[in-house]
């Protein structure tokens, strides 16, 4: 049927994935009403990182796929870091 996929039915955990998405949103729309200066980007940044690695283990299906695919996965998003925290290291120290 719908959404079954090795034999097991996704929909609660897909529905779950879903809930935790949504609470994530308001705590974003709730974060950006703090007042915390340089820390909200990194409130935000945050947030929106746990988002993206919901979507991509359960939408992506990464979490059921080979674990070669997860370590590229993962790596790609460790050297964005890297890259991201060299440049602004940069910026902000000048």
């Amino acid at each position: 049927g719908e959404g079954m996929q090795n034999g097991v039915d996704h929909r609660h955990e897909y529905f779950n994935v879903w809930m935790s998405l949504l609470g994530l949103t308001v705590a974003t729309v709730a974060a950006s009403y703090l007042q915390l200066g340089i820390l909200n980007i990194f409130i935000a940044m945050a947030i929106a990182s746990v988002k993206a690695v919901f979507v991509c283990l359960y939408f992506m299906h990464l979490k059921y796929d080979k674990r070669v695919n997860q370590v590229v996965f993962i790596s790609a998003f460790l050297f964005l870091f890297i890259f991201a925290g060299l440049t602004l290291s940069d910026v902000l120290f000048r």
